[in-house]
Parts: structure tokens; C-alpha cells; sequence
């Protein structure tokens, strides 16, 4: 979604726009436990301008499945997302960088003050939300998803589901730093 500032008036600008299915895909590809799309999400934004600068507060919720991360079932989940950023010209951050303004009296550099954390930069007139958008779903998605709390996972020797049934197999591992005392006979 791309949004001219010019359309911002006093009142602010609020606007509400579905993401497709194949450019949420897009967003979550790469991501280690494998989430994929199941259908479009939905994305309700507000911006107001405080001078130059443009406040952008923004929510939604997507909806993706994902492997288990220990039995490897499908898992369908509405993962919500929220985001309260403010967007400053990239030509006013370059110039307090210049000057020198550096709130702990430090080097000039990243800035990791706590009014400034929420801050990005942007050129030109027209802003685009949806990277915005994927960084903080992607800030928002588990990282290790599980089908429940009480899931058992997968047998490793067999690889059977042990949710399902057990196995019966011996998942005893020896922890091979112990393994020379095996054999020592106590008399």
C-alpha cells in the first residue's frame, strides 16, 4: 500500500486494505519453521502528520499455517500484528546526524535512544506501508510453533508420531561422556 502524504489532511488519513495471499507468501518466505499463507490479511492503517514528520499506526491479522515444530502437523494460525511508527524525511535525520544531536552526549551513529526506537526514514512524497507492514509481522510470528502445549513430537528412531500412538521404542540416549564409565565393575 502506498501512500501519497499530500492525501493526509489535519484529521489524518485512515486506510484499510487486504494483503493477497501470494504477497503474504512472499512476506513469510525465508522464515526457518516454513509459515505459508492461507489466505489474504487484512490490514486497518491510520496516518496523521506532525509537521514533516508522518505518525503511522497500523493492525491486522494473518492467516497462516505452519508445520509443528515437534510432530510436524499442520498448524493454522491468526498470527495479529500491530505496529505505532513514526516516519521522518530521510533529509531532517541526515541533518541531526550532521549537527551532531546525539541524545547520550556519545558518538553520532544508530541511535538507541527510547524516542527514537520507533522511528524510520523516508524520501519523496509518495510512503510504501507493506515493508513496514512485514517487518513487524514477521517481529510477530512465533518462532517456534507448536500444534499444543502437550505435544510429544516424532520418535527418534522411528520417526513415529507420538501423539498418535506409542512406539515402543528405546529413546534412551546415553550421554557419551559417561559412556567409558559403562563398563567400570564396582567390587
Amino acid at each position: 500500500m502506498r501512500v501519497n502524504i499530500d492525501e493526509i489532511k489535519e484529521a489524518g488519513l485512515g486506510r484499510s486494505w487486504d494483503l493477497p495471499r501470494e504477497q503474504l507468501d512472499e512476506f513469510v518466505q525465508g522464515d526457518r519453521a516454513g509459515y505459508r499463507a492461507r489466505g489474504a490479511a487484512h490490514v486497518d492503517a491510520t496516518l496523521e502528520k506532525l509537521e514533516r514528520r508522518v505518525r503511522v499506526e497500523a493492525k491486522g491479522t494473518a492467516p497462516l499455517t505452519v508445520p509443528c515444530g515437534r510432530c510436524l502437523a499442520p498448524v493454522e494460525l491468526d498470527v495479529p500484528f500491530e505496529l505505532d511508527l513514526t516516519l521522518v524525511p530521510a533529509d531532517e535525520y541526515a541533518d541531526e546526524l550532521r549537527e551532531g544531536k546525539d541524545h547520550d552526549g556519545g558518538p553520532v551513529g544508530g541511535s538507541f535512544a527510547p524516542e527514537d526506537a520507533e522511528e524510520e526514514t523516508y524520501t519523496g512524497k509518495v510512503i510504501d506501508l507493506d515493508p513496514i507492514v512485514r517487518e513487524q509481522l514477521l517481529l510477530s510470528v512465533p518462532s517456534y510453533p507448536v500444534c499444543g502445549e502437550g505435544c510429544k513430537g516424532l520418535c527418534p528412531v522411528c520417526g513415529a508420531n507420538l501423539n498418535d500412538r506409542e512406539c515402543g521404542c528405546d529413546r534412551h540416549v546415553p550421554d557419551p561422556r559417561w559412556a567409558g564409565l559403562k563398563d567400570v565393575k564396582l567390587q
